[in-house]
Parts: C-alpha cells; sequence; structure tokens
C-alpha cells in the first residue's frame, strides 16, 4: 500500500519504524537477557530503561507478579506483565507462538496494525502465507503516520 500523496503527516514503512523504535530497543533486550547472572540480577531502573516504562510500574509488576528479583525469570515475567508498547508486542508474538508461517492476520495482531492494510498487501502479493524471513517485504508495504 502506498502513503497517500499530500498529507501533513509524515508516513513512512512500519519496517523503517519498526527498524528505528524496536529493533535497538530488542537488542538492548537480549544484550540484558543474556547477561544476566542470577547471582547479579539487573535493578529495577535497568529494567524500566530497556521495557520503556516507568520504574513504578515495574515495582507494581514485581509485588503483584512476587518476584523478588529480577533475573533471567523475573525479567520476562515482567516482560509478559508489561504496559509498554514493546511488552504489548513481545506478549501477542508469544501468544502466537512465534509461527513458522504468518498469515495476515497474525500480521495485523502481533504488529499492531489495521488488518485490512495487511489483507490488502497479502492479495497485491498473492500471498496467503509468509515465512517469518517475508515479513520485512510485507511490512515495508504498509505505511503508518508518525508524529515528528
Amino acid at each position: 500500500m502506498n502513503p497517500p500523496s499530500a498529507s501533513p503527516m509524515l508516513y513512512v514503512s512500519y519496517w523503517n519504524f519498526f527498524r528505528q523504535y524496536y529493533t535497538p530497543l530488542l537488542q538492548e533486550m537480549d544484550i540484558i537477557l543474556k547477561g544476566i547472572d542470577n547471582e547479579e540480577p539487573i535493578s529495577v531502573a535497568e529494567t524500566a530503561r530497556a521495557l520503556v516504562m516507568k520504574e513504578k510500574t515495574v515495582e507494581k509488576i514485581m509485588v503483584r507478579e512476587s518476584i523478588q528479583c529480577i533475573d533471567q525469570e523475573g525479567f520476562l515475567r515482567i516482560v509478559m506483565n508489561g504496559t509498554s508498547p514493546l511488552c504489548r508486542l513481545l506478549q501477542r508474538e508469544y501468544l502466537c507462538g512465534s509461527p513458522e508461517r504468518y498469515n495476515s492476520a497474525h500480521i495485523a495482531y502481533i504488529y499492531g496494525l489495521q488488518s485490512e492494510h495487511v489483507a490488502e498487501v497479502f492479495r497485491a502479493n498473492g500471498y496467503t502465507e509468509i515465512r517469518p524471513q517475508a515479513l520485512q517485504d510485507v511490512l515495508d508495504k504498509i505505511f503508518i503516520f508518525i508524529m515528528q
């Protein structure tokens, strides 16, 4: 789907948005998870920063979920109970089971996109399902507006 030709908003492909916003966060999260030592858990502040949440939100989740310290398990439990866009995206991906093949409904749900836009890209390209390797191609054809 092509962006509107004349609009006061800045339109970008979802892939570009994902790459600029989510990719650095996911990379940082990966580094944190690989570096967590159960003897030296990470701080509430570092967790909040990595998950783009307020420290008080992390603390509330820890109390509600009886998380004593933020080790790998605690970090993932915070992700699964977090409310930031990053946490929500990861929760939706988890609920879909990280499929080997995606249909348009999976992509719309996981990435929070309008289902008719994803379905339009699928129809225009003759897709019924795609493999994860083709996600970039689909997400690069879906445009969203962002505030500058």
